[in-house]
């Protein structure tokens, strides 16, 4: 999993932290910007992005594009602290898997990560291990 969530380093690196402590056997990255994600997810591969609406350099939107043009198997999910239903449907229509609207507790993103992790479970069995 990447996690662009949060403009600042001390929210990636808590939330990285929170989920590594709750899912095991879950490989986390953080990035601090776009670029630095697409390099990582052309290097490696990635189930689950967690990605922040408001980051520094390329568009949240353009991103998604660029990331499901490279799989649309990955997962992404949007986080936002500026919310309305407009927005919301922009990130659904653009590709996002799901999203989480700041200040989001505990509960709501292991209930978020739980659902993409056993719909990737459900696809791995039905594509019979190929990714």
């Amino acid at each position: 999993m990447l996690s662009k969530a949060g403009d600042e380093p001390g929210i990636r690196e808590v939330l990285k932290d929170y989920i590594e402590m709750n899912f095991e056997h879950t490989k986390i990255e953080t990035a601090e910007n776009a670029d630095i994600a697409l390099k990582k997810i052309n290097e490696d591969q990635y189930h689950v992005i967690l990605l922040d609406i408001v980051m520094p350099g390329l568009d949240a939107f353009e991103f998604l594009k660029r990331v499901k043009d490279l799989n649309s198997l990955i997962h992404i999910i949007m986080i936002t602290g500026n919310s309305t239903m407009e927005r919301v449907l922009e990130a659904i229509e653009s590709g996002a898997d799901d999203y989480l609207l700041k200040p989001f507790s505990t509960k709501e993103i292991e209930e978020i990560l739980k659902c993409s992790f056993s719909k990737i479970e459900r696809w791995r069995h039905a594509f019979r291990n190929s990714f």
